[in-house]
């Protein structure tokens, strides 16, 4: 039998707690998009809420910290821009670029966004039982390491 014959005695990636994690959070992300307001397509937000946290910030600093290229983030930003939702302002350091930052339509919808994805975990968090609630807030510690873990690996990635 040859090397690339072999069967597998390692747990599938379809399977076990990674798996799970990845597919309740998908959802859990997926049921708070469903059930908002949000107008916005998912890298939409994700470039708005790079660029709160960023701000300001220049496109290629924005793409690269998002993964995608210039030209997708360039898009991206426009679409933005044309909805009133991001504006651009000129670089101090460099008057022939320009950046980007929330527009008050920005932070509003942000702040709103963030206030109804709030209230509906809370009412989702209503219906467990005291004893699930507990479990859950006792997790709450590791799932904030492990996103931070992911994040400075996703950083590291990044060419």
């Amino acid at each position: 039998m040859n090397a690339s014959a072999k069967i597998s005695t390692s747990t599938p990636p379809e399977s076990g707690p990674a798996n799970s994690l990845r597919v309740s959070v998908a959802r859990i992300y997926r049921a708070l998009r469903v059930n908002s307001d949000w107008s916005i397509t998912p890298s939409q937000g994700s470039a708005l809420a790079r660029i709160e946290q960023c701000e300001p910030v220049r496109l290629g600093v924005l793409a690269q910290l998002e993964g995608v290229s210039a030209a997708s983030m360039s898009r991206i930003v426009e679409s933005l821009e044309a909805q009133g939702i991001v504006t651009r302002i000129a670089d101090p350091l460099d008057g022939r670029a320009s950046m980007v930052k929330l527009s008050t339509k920005g932070v509003k919808l942000i702040r709103e966004y963030r206030a109804a994805s709030t209230r509906a975990i809370e009412s989702a968090l209503s219906t467990l039982s005291r004893d699930e609630q507990s479990s859950l807030r006792a997790t709450l510690p590791i799932l904030e390491k492990l996103s931070e873990i992911l994040q400075v690996g996703a950083s590291n990635q990044r060419p």
